[in-house]
């Protein structure tokens, strides 16, 4: 979640994405391999909107420093804060679905010379405070992917800020007459082709696997035991406030890629189906007009889901909603993503209807 400016400096903040906070942990580790975990739980969850203004509190210390910290050491002076998406026992109802989910798994294996195309269409939040005046608003982003058969060949990625903005506080003429801009960074919007998917790494391909990247190398060593992959999960998630929450995210991370194979993400439903304090939050979500079951845990502060296929275990989205332990309402909605995943015959070309 956002954390207010320390400095108290007032004024519209400097606005980070996931992108940028990519770009800062590659050229602050460009001679030390960052440790996985680190970056994992730096990047794990994270809307590519960043902010700042007081938004859910949290009861510790959790992922919002790593981008502070990269922040300060990249762009001194700059104020950094980090939007995070966001029950004892697991539901029956939750169980069920998930395991039906992992057996209904489908993959979609591409060829030599075909595309896998991922879709992504986000709404993500943005908070800034102006003279004690606090606006928040989603902004929709558009991100297309073509992922090559081979993985180390080039892949085309393409990012697109349509300006279509969903007030959450203020308006928009109000933040205008304070001064606010909606100018998108530097890298929310244009297309790359670059090997491995590294778009802002000096030396692609040499960003390592995890479940914010999750590379065939990195999958192939995976457990395919439910038990073991969630042991996993924990091992991947040390020292964090959020709890099995946490588990969620990374699990949330890995599905929105696109990349996990069949056996994968059929390992992971059945993994995710013995986490404790999983949930049905809603057995009808529409996603962009595909409807599936939203499952979902709360840390008190954020209710975080992800909406899967339980007929075809397809992942359909995810989203982060203010819990009760919130500065903005309960039920407001801080971000949510749809993720559609399909096979192409060119870089560049999109599926048919």
């Amino acid at each position: 979640m956002s954390r207010h400016d320390p400095g108290g400096t007032g004024g519209v903040s400097r606005v980070w994405t996931e992108a940028e906070l990519d770009e800062a942990l590659d050229a602050l580790h460009a001679d030390v391999r960052a440790d996985e975990a680190v970056v994992e739980r730096a990047r794990s969850g994270l809307p590519p909107t960043s902010e700042c203004g007081p938004l859910p509190r949290r009861r510790g210390p959790s992922r919002w420093w790593v981008a502070a910290a990269v922040a300060g050491l990249v762009a001194a002076g700059a104020t950094v804060t980090q939007i995070l998406p966001s029950g004892d026992g697991v539901g029956v109802s939750a169980a069920a679905t998930l395991e039906r989910a992992s057996g209904s798994a489908a993959g979609l294996a591409t060829t030599p010379g075909r595309y896998r195309y991922v879709e992504t269409h986000a709404w993500w939040i943005t908070t800034t405070e102006v003279d004690g005046a606090r606006f928040a608003w989603r902004s929709e982003h558009l991100r297309e992917t073509w992922v090559p058969h081979r993985q180390t060949d080039e892949w085309w990625h393409r990012r697109d800020v349509t300006g279509e903005r969903e007030w959450v506080l203020g308006s928009e003429e109000q933040a205008r007459a304070a001064g606010v801009e909606f100018t998108p960074g530097e890298v929310d919007e244009g297309e790359w082709r670059v090997p491995c998917g590294d778009w802002f790494a000096e030396q692609p391909c040499t960003r390592p696997g995890g479940w914010h990247n999750p590379t065939p190398e990195w999958q192939a060593g995976l457990p395919r035991d439910p038990g073991a992959l969630l042991d996993r999960l924990r091992r991947d998630a040390p020292d964090n406030t959020r709890g099995d929450v946490e588990l969620l995210v990374l699990a949330a991370q890995a599905l929105r890629s696109g990349l996990l194979t069949e056996e994968v993400r059929s390992a992971l439903y059945a993994a995710l189906a013995s986490l404790p304090g999983l949930e049905v939050t809603a057995e009808r979500a529409n996603v962009d007009g595909r409807v599936g079951t939203a499952l979902g845990m709360d840390d008190g502060t954020v209710l975080e889901e992800i909406i899967i296929d339980p007929d075809t275990g397809r992942f359909l989205g995810d989203r982060q909603v203010a819990s009760g332990g919130s500065d903005l309402p309960e039920g407001t909605v801080l971000s949510y993503t749809a993720v559609s995943v399909s096979v192409v015959d060119a870089a560049g070309k999109r599926p048919e209807g």
